[in-house]
């Protein structure tokens, strides 16, 4: 089983120390970081930016609302946040999936939940509470389409010609040694070229980018 790298952001020991023997428990943690304020994630994420996903309490100290995931997205734009929260409503997660958030995790749902709201945000996709009004993320999808117009040509990603060839390829599921012997390519620029690729789509891996495409309905020139 794979497992990942996290950061749980809470002010409560007992909390942090509660999602942590959770997310170790299920097999999904290979190492867990701990901060008990915004400040000290920031600090933490600049030292050791070797993290897979943030776990974010709404209610810190030092960052109410949105503020930590609003801080958090501008510092580290790349990192899924999944919010936590002893309160909800549907409102409230609206505003955090607007924010940035992938997720949003009542502290009232159990562990079977938070196994489940991890592994969805690490495939890419978003979490909500089971009780929350399931077009959130019909709207959270197409706030991402939103920059890519009504075509969604994949050109409006600002991919080049070569790089849009990786991704239609990535898209067939075809490992690195293979597009470069099809684009004749060596694998190390084909490597650049799956990073930029991942960066355009904003997402972390292979996987995530063939559901962003799937979900942004993205056309190629053949």
């Amino acid at each position: 089983m794979n497992t990942h790298r996290f950061l749980i952001i809470d002010d409560h020991p007992m909390m942090r120390g509660a999602f942590a023997t959770q997310l170790e428990a299920f097999g999904l943690a290979d190492r867990t970081e701990q901060a008990a304020s915004l400040a000290e994630a920031v600090r933490k994420l600049t030292a050791n930016p070797r993290i897979d996903l943030i776990m974010l309490d709404l209610s810190l100290p030092d960052a109410g609302h949105t503020q930590g995931i609003e801080t958090l997205r501008s510092e580290f734009p790349k990192l899924p946040i999944l919010v936590t929260s002893g309160t909800h409503d549907r409102e409230m997660v609206d505003r955090c999936l607007q924010a940035g958030a992938m997720g949003f995790l009542p502290k009232s749902l159990d562990a079977d939940s938070l196994a489940r709201a991890v592994r969805t945000i690490l495939k890419g996709d978003i979490f909500l509470p089971p009780e929350i009004d399931t077009d959130l993320t019909q709207k959270w999808w197409q706030r991402q389409n939103q920059r890519l117009g009504t075509s969604r040509d994949v050109r409006q990603l600002g991919l080049t010609e070569r790089q849009a060839d990786v991704l239609k390829l990535i898209l067939q599921g075809m490992p690195n040694k293979l597009i470069g012997r099809q684009l004749q390519l060596a694998e190390g620029t084909v490597k650049v070229h799956v990073s930029a690729v991942l960066r355009a789509l904003g997402v972390r891996n292979r996987t995530q980018a063939v559901l962003a495409a799937n979900r942004l309905g993205l056309k190629f020139n053949d």
